[in-house]
């Protein structure tokens, strides 16, 4: 049985602008000023010039941002505070579809508000409201006709401000609004000024363009459940830069020429183990820039478009092809690390690669050539170097693994790893000597004798020296590391070895094997 007994209230409480506005900062409320300016011209067929201008006055406590993208009708003035009242529709392609943008940020500013706007060169009118007005339940507000303002504009002026005005916050603003709205910044009709001076636009398209590994375009489309067409252009490569300090690699959203997400690296792009890894400054090459323009509704936008909504379908069509291509150029970045300005910076011109995709549902392929093959790690390059030598004098595996494991220790964050290193690289200088006197000079002489004989400090024995062909300089240096290791190990201070004289024993103990052993170490 269902009957109606009554009905309920359903009209949103005031409290819902303060509740909403904790996740707003001075950026993202400017840009929600500025979305409004653009997408009134949008809706006008993106005719004429724009000019749209924000002035922060840290003194007075005021912001002003002035748009003359041809203001709003009387019948539009309800869209401005109304809670989901919009001006565009679904099918728009705009920024804002929400209806909840102009009115979070101007109570996100300020405590007091007052909005004006000419159409065309009609009548200016002119709301406001304060804290006061919020502390009520009534929805109503005076609609003022006040001295004209110029044609086809909008005014929002914000007073007592909640949000501070710094120089930092100034700069910060700056590069986020160049960053946000570069793709329209670029167009001759656009302009921006924050304080009267024009803002720059900022891209994040720095490519390098190693041969078979440059730059791809990806063009195709997705349909929406709808019938609606969304077109996407991807670009993804390696970028001209490593940035892992400054986050700038990842992957970039633009919806309807917006950024929306920049340098995302979370798992919902393929940044996790099994696909492109863990974001790491190995992977810091990896750049992918997605665009995507279409009907607002079909934007994969949050409500405050601070970044991509992960759960809308128009981003999980995109995803399993994306998380391919992320992870294909994050295994290029991995597998050229340390040779990076050789394999990818010495090459800073090309041509982007176009590849059509048609629809990107149903794509799975990359479209990329195999990868590169990994660069040998030492131990593998040392054992080919010496391939040959190990065949007819296998002892001398044992001397340059010595050198490889010197090397490896001294590279890993431990307090003592070059003392470490130093009793390798000793101990490998202590095997070259007994391989060649046992081996090449054929020395006869027992365990006990040939122990006391490679007893290196505090003086070399002198039957050592004569089977030994070194030059007396060498045995310099090796009667000097000797000592010098033995006050380390007996000494009763905490053992110190310097990085340059770790390298001077490492450059004396391949001097060595070179000269007795033939081994190459130069991998």
């Amino acid at each position: 049985m269902k009957r109606q007994v009554s009905t309920l209230d359903a009209i949103p409480s005031k409290r819902l602008f303060l509740s909403i506005i904790a996740d707003y900062d001075l950026n993202k409320a400017i840009c929600e000023l500025v979305d409004n300016g653009l997408d009134v011209w949008t809706r006008a067929g993106r005719t004429g010039a724009i000019r749209i201008q924000v002035r922060l006055d840290g003194e007075l406590g005021t912001i002003q941002v002035e748009d003359d993208a041809g203001g709003l009708a009387r019948d539009e003035l309800r869209y401005i505070v109304g809670p989901g009242q919009t001006g565009s529709s679904a099918s728009d392609q705009t920024i804002g579809i929400f209806g909840v943008g102009t009115k979070r940020a101007v109570v996100a500013l300020a405590r007091d508000v007052r909005i004006k706007t000419r159409h065309g060169s009609g009548d200016t009118f002119q709301i406001e409201f304060d804290e006061s007005w919020l502390g009520d339940e009534e929805w109503e507000l005076p609609l003022f006709e006040v001295d004209p303002i110029s044609p086809r504009t909008t005014l929002v002026e914000l007073q007592k401000l909640r949000v501070q005005i710094t120089e930092d916050a100034r700069k910060q603003l700056r590069d986020h609004l160049g960053a946000t709205y570069a793709e329209f910044l670029s167009l001759p009709e656009v302009s921006i000024l924050l304080d009267g001076v024009s803002v720059d636009p900022r891209f994040f398209d720095g490519w390098s363009y190693p041969p078979d590994y440059g730059p791809r375009r990806f063009r195709g489309s997705i349909t929406t459940s709808g019938g609606g067409i969304v077109d996407v252009e991807v670009i993804a490569g390696l970028s001209s830069e490593s940035s892992p300090t400054a986050g700038e690699y990842g992957v970039y959203f633009y919806c309807n020429d917006r950024l929306v997400a920049p340098a995302m690296k979370s798992f919902d792009v393929g940044f996790t183990t099994g696909q492109a890894g863990k974001p790491h400054p190995k992977i810091s090459l990896t750049k992918v820039i997605v665009r995507l323009r279409g009907e607002a509704v079909a934007m994969p936008w949050n409500s405050s478009k601070s970044d991509i909504s992960t759960k809308h379908a128009v981003f999980l069509a995109l995803h399993d092809w994306l998380v391919t291509v992320v992870a294909a150029y994050a295994k290029i970045s991995r597998t050229w690390m340390g040779i990076w300005p050789e394999k990818v910076y010495a090459y800073r011109a090309g041509d982007v690669v176009d590849v059509e995709i048609g629809d990107f549902l149903t794509a799975r392929k990359s479209h990329l050539p195999d990868p590169p093959k990994s660069k040998p790690r030492l131990p593998e390059r040392m054992a080919s170097r010496n391939a040959g030598l190990v065949r007819r004098s296998p002892w001398v595996t044992g001397l340059f693994e010595g050198v490889v494991a010197a090397e490896t220790i001294s590279k890993q964050p431990l307090a003592h790893a070059n003392w470490f290193a130093l009793n390798l690289l000793d101990l490998t200088l202590t095997a070259a000597l007994r391989s060649y006197f046992v081996n090449e000079a054929k020395s006869g002489l027992a365990e006990r004798g040939l122990k006391k004989l490679l007893t290196r400090a505090p003086h070399v024995a002198s039957e050592l020296k004569d089977a030994v062909p070194l030059d007396g300089e060498t045995w310099v240096q090796i009667e000097n590391l000797a000592r010098r290791k033995d006050d380390l190990t007996y000494g009763r201070t905490e053992p110190t070895v310097a990085n340059d004289e770790l390298r001077a024993a490492d450059v004396l103990v391949r001097r060595v094997l070179a000269i007795l052993h033939k081994v190459r170490t130069d991998a």
